[in-house]
């Protein structure tokens, strides 16, 4: 009896451990499979996100110098440092576009030139006159390499975003082609009912005929 009983605790036991153990395999197969699925919408956001909040530091810096060696009201100074990284987003961008389009080399010189005029403004207002007021060249590197990072970002935002568009491109295509499907298929189904009507007539009479012959 006790070993019956016994027998029957571990079937129970096992059974519990067995259902645990399924329910974990589950949870992180589905956990995984969210994140593959994550992953690139999480990639596009982060691509989308950069460009417009990491100038900001950068736009507040700029606008300190315009302040500071310059002498500019602050709207002034905040316009300026505002307005010459969002020159510098839409530069950026669009000179990705070019190069990954249409690869044209005039539009390549010519944004090309804006963006290194935008880079230069950056660096001269930034870099060089913190370097004229006797700072040390390890804050001049560190400085230097600040304001390049919004062109980085600017640059993946144009890549991420040329890939958004063909991939919307591919996805209406193939809507396109998968709605002319359907309309043929419909169409050619029509086209079957319609004959098998003209069909079923020529029958229906030929049987009236015969019959009306054996009469």
């Amino acid at each position: 009896m006790n070993n019956e009983n016994d027998n029957f605790l571990v079937k129970i036991a096992a059974g519990i451990i067995h259902t645990f153990e399924r329910l974990l395999v589950v949870f992180f197969d589905g956990l995984d499979n969210a994140v593959n699925h994550a992953n690139p919408s999480m990639f596009s956001l982060d691509a989308t996100l950069l460009p417009y909040v990491l100038p900001l530091p950068v736009a507040f810096m700029t606008a300190h110098s315009a302040q500071a060696f310059f002498g500019w009201d602050m709207w002034a100074a905040y316009v300026l440092g505002f307005g010459l990284e969002g020159l510098g987003l839409l530069t950026w961008v669009r000179l990705v576009d070019v190069v990954l389009e249409s690869k044209q080399s005039n539009s390549v010189y010519v944004f090309g030139s804006v963006a290194a005029v935008y880079e230069i403004l950056l660096v001269f207002l930034n870099v060089v006159l913190a370097w004229t007021e006797g700072a040390d060249w390890q804050y001049i590197v560190v400085l230097f390499c600040v304001c390049l990072l919004p062109a980085l970002s600017a640059i993946l935002y144009g890549s991420q975003r040329q890939t958004a568009i063909a991939r919307l491109e591919n996805e209406r295509a193939e809507a396109k082609a998968e709605a002319e499907r359907i309309r043929q298929e419909r169409r050619q189904d029509r086209k079957e009912a319609a004959a098998m009507k003209i069909q079923y007539a020529k029958d229906a009479e030929a049987v009236k005929l015969k019959s009306f012959r054996n009469k």
